[in-house]
């Protein structure tokens, strides 16, 4: 059985974008085991958005909606003093995947869609409680697990593992297949492309990537 193994971060538009090929794929292959990883963005900002990183920022958004129709609220970048924090939302991330591991994409296409359609802010714990209760995760147990040194530090540690297997950027898509891995795409792909390039490894077990 082929295995996948997906590098993304919440935060990201780009995996935002590349959202509907993913779950294209798994559609057409319900077996199909996807394996969850997160990494760092860059040097998590410690320092409110400017000017500057609004501009930035939206300019990767306005070519993700034009290349892939994903929806965004733009009203985003009317608030003020937002911090753009990853770290937030992959430790509810990694938080959901050591109660529901098969529920990892699901939980990442919400946090996504909470952020990017409906403008809410993914970096609050309420909003990733909240999010978490959505998947059946108590209160109780998201507060425990939430705060706590042992799920910072493990993020720390994927996020470090993520850069050591020299991922760069996001979304990065790898098959697992005849004990090798395989690229499928580094950066946004097209469901059709996608379904071409696993139908071509599946096929013949070369590397299937441009």
């Amino acid at each position: 059985m082929t295995e996948l193994l997906y590098f993304a971060n919440p935060m990201c538009s780009w995996c935002w974008g590349f959202a509907p090929s993913l779950r294209s794929l798994r559609e057409r292959h319900p077996d199909l085991i996807v394996n969850l990883a997160t990494g760092t963005l860059g040097a998590e900002r410690a320092r409110p958005m400017n000017a500057r990183d609004k501009a930035h920022v939206r300019g990767h958004w306005e070519k993700v909606h034009e290349r892939t129709g994903q929806p965004f609220d733009f009203a985003f970048f009317e608030r003020e003093g937002f911090v753009y924090d990853t770290e937030p939302p992959c430790r509810a991330l990694a938080l959901l995947r050591h109660h529901y591991p098969a529920l990892a994409c699901a939980f990442l296409d919400r946090l996504q869609e909470r952020f990017y359609r409906h403008n809410e802010d993914i970096t609050d714990t309420a909003t990733l409680r909240r999010v978490c209760g959505e998947f059946g995760i108590t209160g109780e147990a998201f507060d425990a697990a939430f705060a706590s040194p042992a799920l910072a530090r493990e993020v720390a540690r994927e996020w470090e593992q993520t850069a050591r297997l020299g991922v760069r950027g996001y979304p990065t898509l790898l098959a697992l297949s005849r004990g090798r891995a395989h690229l499928l795409t580094v950066g946004w792909c097209g469901a059709e492309e996608l379904a071409r390039r696993f139908a071509a490894l599946q096929n013949a077990g070369e590397p299937i990537a441009s």
